[in-house]
């Protein structure tokens, strides 16, 4: 039996109040993770893309990119045709939090899932959304400077994406360890 509804309760509402987290956190966390998974559907076969990433505040956006042709392209044309949702996902994992008790087991995390629209970028858009990319994991790369800056012949060999219309929530774990049994021997701290 599930508890689960989504059209009885926001998704992006944590089951958990104590583990929320606000915009503020949210968007700290996504400015230093440095991969994140987009989640993408083909009928009823579901596709998650581990990539690069950057959150740009100013557009309200997550952008991305991928090779011009294959899953993900194939995709995100679906899903912006249809304006459909993906989910997308970041997280940073510290560490694996050991109990007496087996359903306790667990780990310490801070993550981000959101839901949004999925748009193909091109021409300066996409331009820009790749040097926000570049600025992100190398920042002292300077285009023109350090290295050459993207051609019309880049933007003709990837696929750019934007997700927009964000909805998000934050969650954390960070306890230092996992609860215990008093029903078992205590496991001895670390």
């Amino acid at each position: 039996m599930s508890y689960y509804d989504p059209a009885r309760r926001d998704p992006t509402i944590s089951r958990r109040p104590g583990n929320r987290r606000d915009d503020v956190w949210i968007r700290a966390l996504l400015a230093r993770v440095p991969v994140c998974r987009v989640a993408t559907r083909w009928n009823d076969m579901p596709f998650i893309n581990p990539t690069s990433f950057v959150y740009r505040p100013e557009h309200g956006d997550i952008v991305f990119h991928s090779n011009l042709a294959g899953r993900m392209r194939a995709n995100a044309e679906r899903h912006q045709d249809a304006g459909e949702q993906v989910c997308f996902e970041a997280s940073e994992i510290g560490e694996l939090l050991p109990s007496n008790d087996p359903l306790e087991l667990s780990m310490q995390y801070r993550s981000v899932i959101a839901f949004g629209l999925l748009e193909l970028l091109e021409d300066d858009a996409a331009r820009s959304a790749l040097e926000d990319l570049s600025r992100k994991y190398f920042p002292q790369l300077r285009p023109g400077i350090e290295m050459r800056p993207i051609s019309e012949n880049d933007l003709v060999r990837t696929s750019v994406y934007r997700i927009h219309s964000l909805r998000w929530s934050g969650k954390e774990n960070w306890e230092e360890q996992a609860m215990q049994s008093e029903e078992w021997p205590p496991l001895e701290q670390r």
